[in-house]
């Protein structure tokens, strides 16, 4: 019996090992773009495999270098752009900080609560097939900020807009 037990304790402990190591850890990673004088995009993810569970992006944009008076200016101006169309979706934060030189526009996405369908239809998500995908791509989201210029940033070493 104290053999049989053993065999048994010894097969769960291995089993728990192997559920641990096969889990998938959520990984993060940094984005930015900067355009001295004008503007800085930071993005953040969280993500398992391909899988993007949480976007996070702020915005930087000085209103000189966008012909912009001020933060009235930049308020009517986003309105018209439909900054505010992000406000009470489930899953998604949105905030503007419209400061004295420039706005600070921060949005956060909760993969797990965002209903994709919405989500598309405030940040396209482009497919080969025009279908709305089942998950954001990881992978594919970093080729494509790659290709628009942002650049990886590690250890959270951003570069200061100016």
């Amino acid at each position: 019996m104290k053999l049989r037990r053993m065999v048994l304790g010894l097969l769960a402990l291995v089993g728990v090992g192997v559920l641990i190591a096969c889990t998938t850890s959520t990984k993060t990673a940094d984005y930015q773009r900067l355009v001295e004088g004008q503007m800085d995009i930071r993005n953040h993810f969280e993500y398992r495999g391909d899988k993007i569970t949480l976007m996070e992006t702020t915005t930087t944009i000085i209103y000189s270098a966008y012909g912009l008076t001020g933060p009235e200016d930049a308020e009517k101006q986003m309105l018209a752009q439909g900054s505010a169309s992000w406000d009470g979706v489930e899953g998604i934060t949105h905030e503007v900080d419209y400061q004295e030189d420039r706005l600070i526009e921060t949005t956060s996405i909760d993969m797990s609560k965002v209903d994709l369908a919405t989500l598309n239809e405030l940040l396209p998500i482009e497919t080969d097939d025009g279908k709305i995908p089942e998950y954001v791509s990881y992978k594919l989201t970093k080729d494509n900020f790659l290709n628009q210029g942002y650049t990886e940033v590690k250890d959270g070493k951003f570069k200061e807009l100016e």
